[in-house]
């Protein structure tokens, strides 16, 4: 029964009493719900969540890197295949006057 200020005690109805036992995190619910087992499976859930930003965080990282290490390596390919041309060319020279010093011999021997 409940007290009211200054008048008469109200008896408590039932809905009264489920209300009370719903308030308290302990208490049975009697449509079956587990409250308990909900805040398990959420604090699951936030951690699972926590877990996979960090995992997503250092998968940006090491993508970042990987991105770092292709720009340079494209740049050392740009370089590298520069001075193959340079090579090639100066080879194509070399043989140009090599074949000019041949054609030189023999028009001396000639």
């Amino acid at each position: 029964m409940r007290e009211r200020l200054g008048g008469p005690a109200i008896p408590e109805s039932k809905s009264d009493r489920a209300g009370s036992a719903r308030s308290r995190p302990d208490a049975p619910r009697p449509d079956g719900f587990d409250l308990e087992r909900l805040e398990r499976a959420v604090a699951a859930l936030a951690a699972a969540y926590r877990q996979q930003r960090a995992e997503n965080a250092t998968l940006r990282r090491e993508l970042e890197h990987r991105s770092q290490r292709i720009r340079a390596l494209d740049g050392k390919l740009l370089e590298a295949n520069q001075k193959r041309q340079d090579v090639v060319k100066r080879i194509d020279e070399l043989i140009a006057q090599i074949d000019q010093l041949d054609a030189t011999f023999e028009s001396v021997d000639g």
